[in-house]
């Protein structure tokens, strides 16, 4: 694949590392899989971003398609190296990267970002951003990570996907896409360097930020349908959600799933 042309954005980057060398292209099938591309072949440093006006088959989770309009939104993956996390403790990964959003949006939505289980940002009940992270291991330690983010900007009609939002859509204005790339840069770069010192902080925020936290709500378990509560997740990212007996259970992402 095309290494792609080095692009600076037009606002300052408040970083170390973070997004200091950026490759662009304006159209891949994945962000993610470009960035796999180019650590497989060659050396990439740590807080390499990779950028996409367009993606043609763009990654979510549980191998759902990520659709963005070309040029409309903001479509990246970074690099990074958390070979101090082990892989039992890589569900801080998740906690970071969500938080790094929220943090960006919170400038412009006023705290109404909420993050729901794993990573999906919501702003009240539709979605504004996703979260694709791939990551290799070494021992019992995470190698690298690939970063995998889209975040809905200046799209106003989604088709196929009738709960997604944007920042055009909730505020009645878009934003310049470098701008919020260097602003996702910077707070990313943060939460990564507070992932390397205390992942308290970060636990009791990703808490507090959580979708419909003590709230009752439909989810899928086992392919049924339950109305169970939120109660927050476990040092190892299942959502421990309660019965209609009180009893609190904890669920992996390929267990449980929100009905919305």
């Amino acid at each position: 694949m095309h290494s792609g042309i080095i692009k600076q954005p037009k606002y300052d980057l408040k970083t170390l590392f973070t997004g200091k060398i950026t490759h662009y292209l304006d159209q891949v099938t994945s962000t993610n899989e470009w960035a796999d591309t180019e650590i497989k072949k060659s050396k990439v440093l740590e807080g390499t971003a990779f950028r996409a006006g367009d993606q043609t088959q763009g990654k979510g989770q549980r191998g759902r398609v990520w659709n963005s309009s070309p040029n409309m939104n903001l479509l990246v993956s970074y690099v990074l190296f958390p070979n101090f996390l082990p892989v039992d403790k890589q569900f801080g990964l998740i906690r970071m990267v969500s938080l790094a959003i929220k943090d960006v949006l919170d400038k412009y939505l006023i705290d109404k970002a909420t993050i729901k289980w794993p990573n999906d940002i919501y702003v009240n009940d539709l979605k504004i951003a996703g979260v694709l992270i791939e990551s290799g291991m070494k021992g019992s330690f995470l190698g690298s990570s690939i970063i995998g983010i889209g975040l809905n900007v200046n799209q106003r009609i989604f088709e196929n996907a009738p709960n997604a939002t944007s920042l055009m859509m909730e505020i009645g204005r878009g934003g310049d896409l470098d701008q919020l790339f260097s602003e996702l840069s910077y707070h990313l770069e943060n939460r990564y360097l507070m992932l390397r010192k205390d992942t308290e902080i970060l636990n009791s925020e990703y808490y507090e930020s959580m979708y419909r936290l003590n709230e009752k709500c439909a989810y899928l378990i086992d392919d049924q349908e339950n109305e169970m509560i939120n109660r927050g997740v476990n040092p190892i990212g299942q959502i421990l959600l309660e019965d209609g007996y009180g009893r609190v259970n904890p669920y992996g992402l390929h267990q449980a799933r929100m009905i919305i």
